[in-house]
């Protein structure tokens, strides 16, 4: 009888310390595939937290994988965009090396980045940057946009040392988004900039997204041979191709990122990540969803591996973050590398 108690005793006991190993692992594995996040970050340990916590079919917080939903914005939140982000770096190197006769054009190059120079924030010339990305590009066909920018992607960033625009993503992001996908999270891409330039700036960089998974801004197109846009009986023929005109049909901006994503996706998100004014809606998007979320903005405060250009802003988000229930990320003192690859700023 007493060696039945003992044996009994001793499974019970081990199992206890395969449980307990198991969560130990757990924890380990999870800081592991964070390993380019600081380790006394606090908002990695927020996230490893919230994670567990929703997948523990044992919490009340649980979330079905079904509901796992993660939104991204791209530009200066997974992938650097001073001083041109990547849609508009690739407009500006064909406009600077493939159209130096379009003289009006280069000129228009040059006064944006005067203006950028001044202030970062595009609001003030977003026409001037409409103008320029979809001039570069009109007429090509989109899938040759795609190739286009996805080629770009291999060409070297000249602000920094032995680093490519494909290596300009940021590795603690691009680790987040594998740790979210291990824990059954679908991710998106949500982006201002034109959908296309999503697809070819992520293929290389984060190819296990699909692209029905990255949502931009759209640009209008029309088949190849339809000589009326206006004309909507128009049947797409065998050799038709999708060509690229020069407005654009929508903005995947601010409030516009939220109603891309409830069309897109038909679900909220409960992690959604973001670095400007334009992803405050998105942010709070997921904070409203039935489940249990959470949100961050990036703060990009390390002029020395980066920039810092809305570390100014810091203040204010502070105070947006604390009423609206967000995390505010600093790359400066939570980020152990930004890039993928090791360089030095020039």
């Amino acid at each position: 009888m007493m060696n039945k108690y003992i044996k009994s005793l001793t499974s019970a006991l081990l199992v206890s310390i395969l449980i307990l190993s198991l969560n130990s692992c757990g924890m380990n594995s999870a800081s592991k595939s964070l390993d380019a996040w600081a380790d006394n970050s606090p908002n990695k340990q927020k996230i490893i937290t919230f994670v567990k916590e929703i997948t523990d079919r044992n919490s009340k917080n649980f979330v079905p994988e079904e509901d796992r939903i993660a939104t991204f914005d791209m530009d200066g939140t997974i992938a650097c965009e001073q001083p041109l982000w990547i849609e508009l770096a690739s407009a500006e190197y064909k406009i600077m090396n493939d159209m130096k006769d379009r003289k009006g054009l280069v000129a228009e190059v040059e006064k944006l980045n005067k203006d950028l120079k001044q202030s970062p924030e595009p609001g003030e010339t977003g026409q001037l940057i409409d103008d320029v990305t979809s001039q570069a590009f009109l007429n090509m066909s989109e899938e040759d946009y795609v190739n286009y920018v996805q080629k770009f992607m291999s060409t070297n960033k000249i602000e920094f040392t032995n680093l490519q625009y494909k290596d300009t993503f940021y590795k603690p992001m691009l680790e987040l988004i594998d740790y979210l996908m291990l824990n059954k999270f679908q991710i998106y891409i949500v982006s201002g900039s034109e959908r296309g330039s999503v697809w070819g700036a992520c293929r290389e960089s984060i190819p296990n997204i699909p692209r029905s998974h990255e949502i931009g801004s759209d640009i209008v197109l029309k088949p190849l041979n339809q000589t009326d846009p206006s004309d909507n009986q128009y049947i797409y023929a065998h050799d038709d191709n999708l060509i690229r005109q020069g407005t654009f049909s929508q903005k995947d901006l601010k409030l516009g990122k939220v109603y891309n994503i409830y069309h897109q996706i038909g679900q909220k998100p409960i992690l959604a990540f973001g670095n400007t004014d334009g992803d405050f809606s998105m942010l709070n998007y997921a904070k409203s969803n039935k489940y249990k979320s959470i949100s961050f903005l990036l703060c990009h405060d390390d002029n020395k591996r980066e920039y810092d250009y809305n570390v100014n802003q810091r203040a204010q988000w502070d105070k947006e973050a604390k009423s609206n229930g967000w995390n505010v990320v600093s790359m400066k003192n939570e980020f152990k590398q930004i890039f993928l690859k090791e360089t030095t700023k020039k």
